[in-house]
């Protein structure tokens, strides 16, 4: 079982290193990515945090035994930039994080993969930050640009998200598992993404090759 989106107290989240890393241990999840919000975020990652979370980690992964990804999520900005801070990550997740109206939604994450190399395009439609007014004709062409940009797709357990009509099985793309913690008791809680991602018939990790 995976977790790849993960918030510690490098920037909003409330857990340390040790202790998300621990309670993923106790929970028998596989693959952790601890994914903290990026610099525009007002307590996002540095370089200097990103390097000092990196010993974090590594110390956390050796003891407890279980793979740890070192990730960030990035705030779609409204040219379609993200930004990171100057560090090899393992995972990068970019979001929107505003309200916006339907269109300026769909153009910001269009630009955004065209623009930008990434690994998830996290919470798509989550009800917190989208418009509210979907359009299928853009829905069907950010999938496809997922697909052609090899981008995977999030299944955000917080966000319950995307709607489920778009994880559509003949449809060719990969998928994110992830929980959005910001808290130890929500490490792991992927039960609603896995069982959504069960619904199609054939379905790939991001993490399989």
């Amino acid at each position: 079982m995976y977790d790849l989106h993960i918030h510690s107290a490098y920037s909003d989240g409330q857990g340390t290193i040790e202790e998300i890393v621990r309670k993923a241990k106790e929970r028998r999840i596989k693959v952790i990515a601890i994914t903290d919000h990026s610099i525009e975020h007002p307590r996002g990652l540095t370089e200097g945090k990103a390097k000092r979370r990196q010993e974090e980690i590594e110390r956390a992964r050796a003891k407890y035994d279980i793979e740890v990804l070192s990730g960030v999520e990035c705030g779609i900005g409204s040219d379609g930039e993200i930004i990171l801070p100057d560090f090899k990550f393992d995972i990068i997740i970019a979001s929107i994080h505003e309200c916006l109206p339907p269109e300026e939604y769909y153009r910001r994450i269009e630009l955004c993969i065209k623009k930008h190399d990434f690994d998830v395009l996290g919470h798509f439609h989550s009800s917190i930050f989208d418009s509210y007014e979907r359009i299928p004709e853009r829905d069907a062409e950010i999938l496809d640009l997922l697909s052609e940009h090899d981008i995977a797709l999030e299944i955000n357990t917080t966000h319950r998200a995307p709607p489920l009509d778009l994880l559509n099985a003949e449809r060719k793309l990969k998928y994110s598992i992830g929980s959005d913690a910001h808290s130890l008791s929500r490490v792991g809680d992927v039960k609603w993404a896995i069982e959504v991602a069960r619904r199609l018939k054939e379905w790939k990790f991001i993490l399989q090759r």
